[in-house]
């Protein structure tokens, strides 16, 4: 059953009796049922009564070209005709070889070996289970990891024993497994109390302390580079990146880059990396290299870490880890279509005057006084709600005034969700000046009406 509010189509409750969505509480369905959407065009989704939604947050961040991208949709139909899927271990597809080869003439120089696998977690599940046996091959004791406070990895044990996000990841970790971390590279709550325009990335001392108390006994440090993604789309400098890697090479810790939210292109470079001018160890990759069409993730390493794992019958140089639909050929036709989209429309580099409009506009949020931060890289827009602006004092949980908002532009035809207390941005690279003025003026419309509505709690 579909029931109707206004010009909006609704699941009834009957409809989802058997479903569970993700990151959703349960009561809030009664009042608020999610939309039924029916197809998509571009920068838009649109429900069946045929109204249309901006896709403000790419669908969880993976449709970096729009919706229904007709080259990547012929791709994948193109593939279909051939075949569906065999699998990749005595197998390969001419996709599967294709999308490495792609993949490695973008990469930072000297990533030079993809293991497939199908989502963001498990790129980090095997980004860190080919660490630990890489540490075990050189007949090296180190088996802990270092992460950040803030850090969201996925939603696997492995990835979740290196997250830290509490309301995530507490009871995980006291049942399974937590690893060790540092401070959050949080600008606009700076742990050490700098300016990061002034400071020396002293947020990362606490990373030099680690390493020096436990360095040798760690296989490697995961961070995701430039943005904390899930934990607030804390965005922080470049110096800070380069420290944590300078930090890692002087005590020969392992880098894992997870760019599953932020590679191909959506801080401005191609990969977050690269604006330190470095080169990971290991790299995650996910979300956006599709296009958002099908799950497929990659990890790549660099050939010195592979070197390891060559080895003969018996041996155990062998890395005991793989996917029902590893190196999938529609999955990876995909892929291939949406880097062939990325070289030929020169993304990230044309980019940049959309991205200085979306930047310079963002700016306008300041009218509100609930704004504490505005902060952006790239085509990333974050805003941070604050229930005073002078001691960054929070709103109060009970108000839920980003949910709030991020309902309210729903209702207004634009999708956002929150993090928290952060209503952000992140839409598709082929967002229009126009849409942007659109999208930023149903947003300034939703605050306004979720503000009068929770004035009383705040």
């Amino acid at each position: 059953m579909i029931r109707y509010e206004g010009s909006v189509m609704k699941a009834s409750s009957d409809t989802l009796k058997h479903l569970w969505f993700p990151f959703t509480y349960y009561n809030d369905l009664e009042h608020s049922p999610p939309l039924i959407i029916e197809y998509g065009r571009g920068l838009y989704v649109y429900d069946k009564s045929g109204k249309g939604y901006l896709d403000a947050i790419g669908s969880w961040w993976v449709s970096i070209l729009g919706h229904n991208h007709p080259e990547i949709s012929e791709a994948i139909k193109k593939q279909l005709d051939k075949l569906e899927h065999v699998m990749m271990a005595g197998f390969v597809t001419e996709p599967a070889i294709e999308l490495a080869d792609k993949l490695i003439s973008i990469l930072p120089r000297g990533l030079n070996r993809i293991f497939y696998s199908d989502n963001g977690s498990t790129a980090v599940e095997v980004a860190l289970k080919i660490a630990l046996q890489y540490q075990a091959l050189k007949g090296s004791q180190r088996s802990g990891f270092i992460a950040f406070s803030g850090a969201y990895h996925g939603d696997t044990l492995g990835a979740m024993s290196v997250g830290m996000i509490p309301h995530y990841h507490a009871t995980f970790h006291a049942r399974f497994k937590m690893q060790s971390f540092v401070n959050s590279p949080y600008c606009y709550r700076c742990p050490t109390g700098k300016e990061s325009t002034t400071c020396k990335a002293e947020c990362m001392d606490s990373l030099e302390q680690a390493l020096a108390d436990h360095g040798d006994t760690t296989a490697a440090c995961i961070f995701e580079p430039m943005v904390q993604g899930a934990g607030g789309m804390r965005i922080y400098p470049e110096k800070v990146l380069k420290r944590v890697f300078a930090l890692c090479r002087k005590y020969d810790v392992l880098t894992i880059a997870d760019e599953v939210a932020m590679g191909f292109g959506r801080t401005g470079k191609m990969f977050a990396c690269e604006h330190a001018r470095e080169t990971p160890d290991i790299m995650c990759l996910a979300k956006g290299i599709t296009g958002g069409y099908l799950p497929l993730a990659a990890t790549a390493v660099k050939e010195h870490i592979f070197d390891e794992f060559k080895g003969g019958f018996a041996s155990d140089r062998i890395f005991h880890h793989g996917h029902t639909f590893t190196g999938n050929p529609l999955a990876a036709a995909a892929a291939c279509a949406t880097l062939d989209v990325l070289k030929r429309e020169k993304i990230p580099e044309s980019l940049k005057s959309k991205v200085d409009y979306f930047q310079k506009n963002l700016q306008h949020f300041n009218e509100f006084d609930i704004v504490g931060d505005i902060r952006s890289i790239g085509m990333i827009g974050a805003l941070e709600l604050v229930r005073d602006r002078q001691t960054k004092e929070p709103p109060p949980p009970e108000s839920r005034l980003a949910y709030r908002i991020c309902r309210k532009a729903i209702g207004l035809g634009l999708l956002l969700r929150p993090l928290g207390n952060v209503v952000y941005f992140v839409p598709p690279y082929i967002i229009s000046e126009d849409e942007i003025n659109n999208m930023f003026h149903i947003a300034k419309i939703a605050m306004h009406e979720a503000l009068h509505e929770t004035d009383a709690t705040l």
